[in-house]
């Protein structure tokens, strides 16, 4: 898996394991868990027949329902029960007693707007720090601090509870997935007409790819990436963007599940 944002996974049956660093929630010991955001790449195995249901958390999503310093969370797998110690049980056997996609969307529904009411305002300095990280046109430290209207200290602060890391970090993580999503969209073609244009060269781009996957681009390209590609499929028919680091919200008033 690619870093991202956080994340809810709950397996219904099946073995599951998921690594992230050195962080290891695996099944039948730990059913449910929930992955804060992540800057490497991460493992998830499964043995069949295996059954999950993932949620994805955006920054805002994570400030709404899980109400603690991201940090906390970063680069780490942790129980559910850490976060939902009263609920996580109860909502694993609803989704393993929903009969289909459709039901199991309604579980979550209810659980969601239980926790929160849906008219809750999202905090104006998260979201607009939300759309500074997403921005290309932010390019260092110094301009997300001034556009937010914080000093260096201050904006380290705010993203490291809101986000999960220093604003530096962010910057860095964000410029390689557009990278790697242009790479991943257009296999075969050169690098050097693909990756962002913040960066300095190629030996630049490569040092970030080793950072983030913990691999080379070469061994990048040549991994069978069936099930990611699926995913990223669905995703940019149903949202415009083929990954979560890329995306600035839900549309409205759009189905949830859909079929490649």
């Amino acid at each position: 898996m690619y870093p991202e944002w956080a994340n809810i996974r709950i397996a219904l049956s099946g073995e599951v394991r998921i690594q992230i660093g050195d962080t290891v929630a695996s099944s039948p010991e730990c059913m449910s868990v929930i992955t804060g955001p992540t800057t490497h790449s991460f493992k998830v195995r499964v043995r069949p027949p295996a059954a999950t249901v993932n949620v994805g958390l955006l920054p805002t999503g994570w400030a709404r329902f899980i109400k603690r310093s991201a940090a906390l969370h970063a680069d780490r797998v942790d129980p559910l029960t850490s976060v939902f110690p009263d609920h996580a049980d109860a909502l694993r056997q609803s989704l393993i007693e929903a009969p289909d996609d459709a039901a199991a969307c309604g579980v979550l529904d209810r659980f969601f707007l239980s926790l929160e009411p849906p008219d809750e305002p999202i905090s104006p300095m998260l979201a607009r720090a939300y759309e500074l990280i997403l921005d290309p046109e932010i390019q260092n430290v110094d301009q997300f601090a001034a556009a937010l209207g914080r000093s260096g200290r201050q904006l380290s602060r705010l993203t490291r509870d809101m986000f999960g890391f220093s604003p530096k970090t962010l910057l860095r993580r964000q410029r390689f997935m557009r990278s790697l999503v242009a790479l991943h969209d257009n296999p075969g073609q050169p690098w050097s007409a693909l990756i962002d244009d913040n960066y300095y060269d190629h030996s630049h781009f490569v040092r970030d790819f080793h950072q983030f996957m913990d691999m080379s681009p070469t061994q990048f390209q040549a991994m069978p990436r069936v099930d990611v590609d699926r995913v990223s499929y669905v995703r940019a028919r149903q949202f415009g963007v083929p990954h979560r680091t890329l995306q600035i919200g839900l549309p409205l008033n759009r189905p949830v599940m859909e079929k490649p």
